[in-house]
């Protein structure tokens, strides 16, 4: 699977905020890190110790993606629960999760789904002031990306059927487009300047969409905590 720029950064930001977490039993750089589901876990005890447990190294061998595999089962029947439980939420809304592809393939897609839904439980648990002032620190990029990982959760959760996801991955993907543009290719300046205000009225809209996204988010974070 191609990713889009919006998956791009939202794996940089999930990378970034993992990091953040002093409990994790190592760094990590990339997001296939997580197919095993240890970190993942120890994030989740960070999150809910009393709900949640830590899972063990698969070993390697062969086979060792079938202990990979119960691994992620038995986290994400975790979530579920504390979705349901805890948060009075309906799990069976959220886009289903290949949980045999992240074992064996470490499918980046797959394990995203899986740590949006980590992030939005962790906004919406007892310590969420803890978890939102850790993504406050992060870059604006990375803050950006997460969140519109939390709004396409919550959207889902709400029965909206609009994804900001994959809008932004269209703009995105525009943008992407027009800057491979080699300007060396071509001598027509009207075009070029056109281009220019082209990319500037992008940069633009994006930063009101950030700040948009931000009052909204803040918006959700109150209605979580009241």
């Amino acid at each position: 699977m191609t990713f889009s720029r919006m998956e791009a950064a939202m794996e940089d930001a999930f990378i970034e905020w993992v990091n953040m977490f002093p409990c994790k039993s190592h760094p990590i750089d990339t997001i296939v890190e997580l197919a095993d589901a240890v970190i993942l876990s120890e994030i989740l005890t960070d999150i809910d110790s009393k709900w949640f447990k830590k899972v063990t190294q698969p070993e390697e061998q062969p086979d060792g993606w079938v202990q990979r595999l119960n691994n992620h089962k038995l986290i994400h029947k975790l979530i579920t629960r504390y979705m349901e439980d805890v948060l009075g939420q309906d799990p069976e809304l959220l886009p289903v999760i290949d949980l045999t592809a992240i074992a064996k393939d470490a499918e980046l897609h797959q394990l995203l789904l899986m740590c949006q839904l980590i992030i939005a439980i962790a906004v919406q648990s007892d310590n969420n002031h803890r978890y939102i002032e850790m993504i406050q620190s992060l870059s604006q990029k990375s803050q950006h990306a997460l969140m519109v990982s939390i709004e396409e959760v919550m959207s889902h959760l709400n029965g909206d059927d609009q994804t900001r996801f994959s809008q932004l991955s269209s703009t995105s993907g525009t943008t992407a487009s027009r800057r491979s543009v080699d300007p060396r290719t071509t001598m027509d300046a009207d075009r070029l300047a056109t281009e220019k205000k082209q990319l500037e009225l992008a940069h633009v809209q994006l930063a009101q969409e950030f700040e948009e996204l931000h009052d909204r988010f803040v918006k959700t974070m109150e209605r979580v905590e009241n």
